[in-house]
């Protein structure tokens, strides 16, 4: 099944096909369960609302209709998760969405980093999540001379703790960019946002993460 379209595969499912099903979420469950790590930095909760959007799937799968990318309406099904969530959790909103401006203080940076280090040594799939990150960070063509301060591991911690200090908008955006590869427009379609919002949004935060990684290097190595 892997030269199968997603739209084909889900088509499929809905008619019972049990294999189809199985085939999307192999190709799905990695970036799927980052996406929604990076939005709320608790393993507990991104695998509680991972399985939330599976299993939504699953009863949605009967009215599918292949109207769009698999991945823009199986993308819309979570965002949709991540904000019942917020709207369930109105004070966790407040710290999800807290600005770049509220640097933490210099032990409270320790802490976060050597958290960060666990999960980077321990979780293979976040590390290849971060490096796309990354990858898609240094592409943008404004972007100043910061490929020495992205290089190693260290560094790619305090890019992932640069992020969660991005109001949560401006993280979506960004990182449904960068390490999903949605395109403005996708994004957009998903999120139910202009495609000019969607680009200010990821613009803004390519500026909050430079200033972030600029102002914030020696917390990480002191």
């Amino acid at each position: 099944m892997t030269g199968i379209a997603d739209e084909i595969l889900m088509l499929q499912y809905a008619q019972g096909d049990v294999q189809a099903f199985s085939e999307l979420y192999y190709r799905h469950k990695n970036s799927l369960y980052r996406y929604f790590l990076r939005q709320t930095a608790t393993p507990e909760l991104a695998e509680e609302l991972y399985q939330d959007v599976w299993n939504k799937l699953i009863k949605a799968s009967p009215s599918y209709q292949a109207e769009s990318k698999f991945s823009t309406w199986l993308y819309r099904i979570a965002h949709n998760e991540l904000i019942d969530h917020y709207r369930r959790h109105a004070s966790e909103k407040k710290v999800f969405s807290a600005s770049i401006e509220q640097v933490q203080e210099k032990g409270q940076a320790h802490s976060v980093r050597h958290h960060c280090n666990r999960e980077v040594h321990n979780n293979d799939n976040d590390e290849q999540g971060i490096e796309d990150v990354k990858a898609g960070f240094l592409a943008d063509k404004n972007q100043p001379n910061v490929d020495d301060e992205l290089e190693s591991k260290q560094q790619a911690v305090q890019l992932k703790w640069c992020l969660q200090q991005l109001p949560r908008e401006q993280k979506e955006a960004f990182l449904l960019k960068h390490e999903s590869g949605f395109t403005l427009n996708e994004i957009a379609q998903l999120v139910g946002e202009t495609s000019e919002n969607i680009k200010s949004r990821i613009r803004y935060s390519i500026n909050k993460l430079k200033h972030c990684v600029k102002h914030n290097m020696g917390k990480f190595y002191e």
